[in-house]
């Protein structure tokens, strides 16, 4: 408890510091703070009990971006979550708990206020880095989102911070601790270095992107160290006639472990409403281990799938210029196994949204989506 104590104190002495040494160079506060309250409730059945369980998750993110000089400026983003349910005491609940900074970043900035039979409530830092900026370079000192990835779905480049897409929220990533330095030159090509410190020295994650534009085609080249993850990599990124072409591809060296990965994508808008997207994904860390991979978030973060063969597609339509249709499917070549999810969205008003959706399941035992529970959730979000 004193820890978490502490914690908060040097937050509270770091934004209040901010606070006031900014305001010499930004513009007024109401430009600075920006964030959004979130209410979000999904059903399911439990896989343990296969009863009805439920949650209602309210968050509170604050977002300050101050600039304090013409070339420095600082993100701090701070989440309050409360999240009202009936399934805490069972297994179901463990991955909600797992993520957290504790186990997936160098700096624990998560704080539990409450963990009772209803209610979960906790605090973290989602973002805290300062950002110095230059015609050709930029240097990023914190806790923030490294993302090398290329594909919508499954990314073998995406190493640092890994999402994944049958998640509820997986536009919600856990932040990297890391100093980042990216160098431009003016012939379209960039190297990106970074250095992330772990929990032991073994943990220590290092890497480096070298990037290049050839002809219509963004290509990127990888050498990096995430945990005990030793990668090189390769990924592109353009067009083909009108239509986008993608592709990652991957060796990792993991203990004894050896083994590629590679993914690759085509999408194409038919009409300003209409894009398609379709990609498949070779995983040649599948193991198949399905007890592993459900009760371990840094497992499933490490692994991505259970089985190695997976399509992945995706159509979104604007029915009006506020109502938007989308549907996600991820089919499971080996197991034959799939994961549809349908959603609607509507803008209310200019920073209102809403929408509801479903994940639902066809699965065979063994398959990548054994286990798996229909699950229908709605949201309102509110931007400020």
């Amino acid at each position: 408890m004193q820890k978490h104590k502490s914690i908060n104190v040097a937050i509270l002495i770091i934004i209040s510091y901010l606070l006031v040494t900014s305001r010499a160079y930004a513009s007024p506060a109401s430009d600075m703070i920006a964030g959004y309250y979130k209410v979000l409730s999904a059903f399911s059945r439990s896989t343990t009990t296969k009863e009805g369980i439920f949650y209602i998750l309210q968050r509170l993110r604050l977002e300050f971006t101050p600039k304090l000089t013409k070339n420095i400026e600082a993100n701090f983003t701070y989440d309050h979550e409360l999240m009202l349910n009936d399934f805490s005491r069972t297994s179901d609940f463990n991955t909600i708990r797992q993520k957290n900074q504790r186990s997936l970043a160098w700096w624990d900035a998560d704080h539990v206020i409450t963990d009772t039979k209803h209610v979960y409530e906790r605090q973290s830092l989602h973002r805290a880095f300062l950002k110095f900026g230059s015609p050709h370079s930029r240097v990023t000192f914190g806790k923030q989102l490294i993302d090398w990835g290329k594909m919508r779905f499954y990314s073998p480049l995406d190493l640092f911070n890994p999402p994944l897409p049958s998640d509820i929220e997986a536009d919600e990533r856990v932040g990297f601790d890391a100093l980042n330095v990216e160098l431009f030159s003016d012939n379209f090509s960039g190297l990106n270095i970074l250095y992330g410190p772990g929990r032991t020295g073994s943990q220590d994650s290092y890497g480096m992107k070298f990037n290049k534009k050839l002809g219509t085609y963004d290509t990127i080249l990888i050498i990096a160290k995430h945990l005990k993850e030793k990668v090189l990599g390769f990924g592109f990124d353009g067009y083909l006639w009108n239509t986008g072409l993608r592709g990652e591809f991957t060796h990792t060296k993991a203990g004894k472990e050896r083994y590629p990965r590679a993914s690759i994508g085509i999408d194409h808008t038919f009409s300003s409403e209409t894009n398609c997207l379709l990609e498949y994904f070779y995983n040649g860390a599948a193991n198949g281990i399905f007890s592993a991979f459900s009760n371990s978030l840094l497992e499933s973060r490490k692994r991505l799938s259970l089985r190695k063969n997976l399509v992945s597609a995706s159509i979104s339509r604007k029915l009006t210029p506020l109502f938007k249709a989308q549907l996600q499917l991820i089919y499971d070549i080996n197991g034959k196994s799939a994961f549809v999810n349908p959603e609607l969205s509507y803008n209310i008003k200019e920073n209102i949204d809403a929408k509801a959706g479903a994940q639902i399941y066809a699965q065979t035992p063994g398959s990548e989506f054994q286990d798996s529970n229909n699950l229908y959730y709605c949201e309102l979000k509110l931007y400020f």
